[in-house]
């Protein structure tokens, strides 16, 4: 190795101590979080655990420390067992993890000519791993004596010790950077400055917002002022017009003035944490190298834009995602010698990474390589078989979009797990990082032609910026960046369509449903007769699209989010608060938790229609039998909306069970059923003398000529095709039929 090889391979040594010990304070803080709690109450943590010690092993094969990576593979693999149920939590584990978790930190604080006896520790887990393993001998390879009473004060010391080494490590990072530029006009400041310098910025949002608020104030004054003036006439009260002018006039003043100040603030702090990408991709050569000598595979890396700057917090966010893919592309993408001799491929394979700003505010990311492509058929074949997928739906899948799957966790094509790959961790953790940054990743793939992922990404972290909404009278704030359309629409725009209430947004059917029933606020149904149109917001969270009708939308505008202390960690459906300029404290939705609130809630199309007529129903009792849970779900709630009693059944044996044990008036039912079809159920029904005029109502989506004929052979009453469906045609024919 030169001496610029040696003095590349200590920076990024360097670097990777201070991401290693933010991966063991992580890992000690769950694992104590663990400790205190059933496995089956924290499944969160040990998948977090799993990632984390998924991650460090990455980065440590990247730094060629073979020690680390062997302890975070052994742990990785006890972790996933212990995610499957395979292996039982005891607190003799936690004594063993907790000493690997030592001798990883005694590696990280060694010189790095030392080299660190791990046999002990890994025959301790190699035991763990086996289930074979009793309480003895755990002492010798740890430092301190194990009890059962975690000493807080101790381990909290331990953590500012770390904290002082990742400074230290930070300032020798500085002292290499320093060499290579002495440029007047660059300074350095310490990113913990950078964030609270951030922070102190976007709590002057609130100045600003009051300042505007008190403007708006005075401006009202004035003007109820001016009405009054109409009427009477007096020279003080002329004084005091003159002052509250001048007033109204600094007011406005300062807010503008204010404004400017803190908007170019923010962006400068901003534009001074923008790095470049080659800050974090300066690694990958090497890791490309090393894995290629592992695969026995030979493999060009080209990079092209690795000057783009982006925000530094998006940047080690994105970095562990890219490794994963460019490991997915070595491992699965690019063939062996071998094989790409035999397809007529140049022995070397290349794996390109290219960054591009698309716009302003947007950069993409492109890593692509010419190997085999993805088996798109054993991907469905993988999703079959871990049932991650209904298979009706699996069936009917495209092949771009079955590609996709990839990023389900526990998806993989790889025959075999090894170190380097074929868990199925990899790309889901892609997935979610990416969207976590309000950010895309597609993948498009040709068979022998290779595969490219596409990342795109903002810049910045985008400013806080929200729609102030008003919901059974109300207030919220949704933030802008989940928000794709806000529109106004009519009542009897919205339809019903296989029994879910629907609007039309860009040629695209989008289910609609009332903010206040999901937040499970009391209903306005008497205002809601009174007005014929309706205030929507279109909101979007990983390609779910959903519309929320609102009583008001009243403005849009900056806001500053203040997160829930540790009481408060998790409140369904909101993800904060704000206060506005005027002191109103207001809740922030989550959008993400709204979509899937929503679709439990179960999408109530009658609410959107004339219930006038529900007095009128007598208490008739209707079974209906649907093996879809989202429309018998649909489908009951209509009924019930309008005043009738209904039980449900998931197929037609369990219908025709409760039609021989309970009274009913009418049956609704689906056609294609598991055990007892819609058909065979009709047909039963016709052939019991007790309820053999019963009337039953076919609701399917079969609406071929021969399937009516059939209904009719069998003796339904009607039959109504999913795709025609109108929930009034429903109501109006079981008025009819009972």
């Amino acid at each position: 190795m030169n001496t610029n090889d040696a003095e590349f391979l200590k920076k990024l040594r360097s670097t990777f101590k201070i991401e290693a010990y933010e991966h063991v304070k992580t890992i000690s803080l769950l694992l104590l979080e663990l400790e205190d709690k059933p496995t089956e109450e924290n499944k969160t943590a040990i998948e977090t655990i799993y990632r984390e010690f998924h991650s460090l092993k990455g980065a440590a094969r990247a730094v060629n420390i073979k020690e680390i990576e062997i302890i975070c593979h052994t742990l990785e693999g006890i972790f996933s067992s212990i995610k499957k149920g395979k292996l039982i939590l005891n607190l003799q584990m936690f004594d063993i993890f907790n000493s690997a978790l030592d001798t990883v930190e005694d590696i990280l604080a060694m010189p790095e000519d030392k080299i660190k006896d791990i046999s002990k520790i890994i025959e301790a887990l190699s035991k763990v791993e086996s289930g074979n393993f009793e309480n003895k001998g755990f002492k010798e390879f740890k430092n301190k004596d194990v009890s059962n009473n975690v000493d807080i004060k101790s381990i909290s010391e331990e953590i500012k010790i770390k904290d002082v080494e990742i400074s230290e490590a930070i300032k020798a990072i500085d002292k290499v950077e320093d060499k290579k530029t002495q440029n007047d006009d660059v300074i350095r400041v310490s990113k913990n400055k950078l964030d609270t310098l951030l922070v102190q910025g976007e709590e002057m949002l609130y100045t600003k917002l009051s300042a505007a608020q008190r403007a708006r104030e005075i401006k009202e004054i004035n003007t109820l002022f001016q009405l009054w003036k109409k009427e009477k006439n007096d020279i003080y009260i002329e004084a005091l017009e003159n002052n509250i002018g001048a007033l109204m006039k600094l007011a406005e003043n300062d807010a503008k003035t204010i404004e400017g100040m803190i908007d170019t603030f923010i962006e400068d702090v901003k534009d001074i944490m923008l790095l470049p990408f080659s800050s974090i991709i300066e690694i990958f050569p090497k890791m490309v190298r090393d894995l290629c000598r592992q695969t026995n595979k030979e493999i060009e890396f080209i990079k092209s834009g690795a000057e783009i700057e982006v925000d530094r917090r998006i940047l080690e966010e994105i970095k562990d995602p890219l490794i994963h893919i460019i490991r997915n592309c070595i491992d699965h993408g690019i063939e062996k010698l071998e094989e790409r001799e035999k397809l007529g491929k140049l022995l070397k394979g290349t794996i390109s990474l290219n960054i591009t700003p698309i716009s302003s505010d947007r950069v993409k990311v492109e890593i692509s390589d010419d190997g085999a492509g993805i088996d798109i058929d054993k991907v469905k074949e993988k999703v079959a078989k871990d049932k991650l997928l209904a298979e009706k739906e699996l069936k009917n899948i495209e092949d771009e979009k079955a590609a996709m799957l990839i990023f389900k966790s526990g998806v993989s094509t790889s025959d075999i797990i090894t170190d380097i790959s074929g868990r199925g961790l990899g790309l889901a953790i892609v997935y979610e990082k990416v969207q976590k940054l309000e950010g895309t990743v597609t993948v498009k793939t040709q068979k022998q032609k290779g595969t490219t992922f596409t990342i795109i990404l903002p810049i910045t972290i985008s400013s806080n910026r929200g729609i102030i909404i008003k919901a059974a009278k109300s207030p919220f704030v949704i933030p802008t960046g989940k928000v794709e359309k806000v529109m106004r629409i009519k009542k009897e725009e919205i339809e019903v369509i296989e029994n879910m209430a629907a609007i039309l947004v860009d040629n695209c059917i989008t289910p609609i449903f009332k903010l206040e029933d999901v937040l499970g606020l009391k209903s306005r149904a008497v205002e809601e007769a009174l007005n014929n149109t309706i205030s929507i917001l279109v909101v979007n969270h990983m390609e779910r699209k959903v519309a929320f009708s609102v009583d008001e939308i009243v403005m849009e505008q900056e806001v500053l989010v203040k997160r829930f202390n540790k009481q408060l960690k998790r409140v369904r459906n909101i993800s904060g608060a704000t206060v506005l300029g005027s002191g109103e404290v207001v809740p922030i939705l989550d959008v993400k938790d709204l979509i899937k609130s929503s679709l439990k809630y179960g999408n109530r199309a009658s609410s959107f229609t004339d219930t006038s007529s529900k007095d009128e129903v007598l208490k008739k009792s209707i079974l209906v039998v649907e093996d879809s849970i989202t429309s018998r779900t649909l489908l009951k709630n209509i009924l019930e909306n309008n005043g009738y009693l209904v039980k449900t059944a998931v197929d037609g044996s369990q219908g025709w069970s409760l039609l021989k044990s309970e009274q009913f008036d009418l049956v609704v039912t689906d056609v294609e059923m598991p055990v007892m079809d819609g058909f065979q159920l009709t047909k039963k029904i016709r052939e019991d003398s007790k309820i053999s005029e019963m009337p039953v109502i076919l609701v399917t989506s079969l609406e071929s000529r021969e399937d009516k004929e059939r209904g009719v052979d069998v003796g339904a009453s009607a039959y109504i095709v999913k795709n025609d469906f109108q929930q009034g045609n429903l109501l109006e024919i079981i008025k009819r039929l009972i």
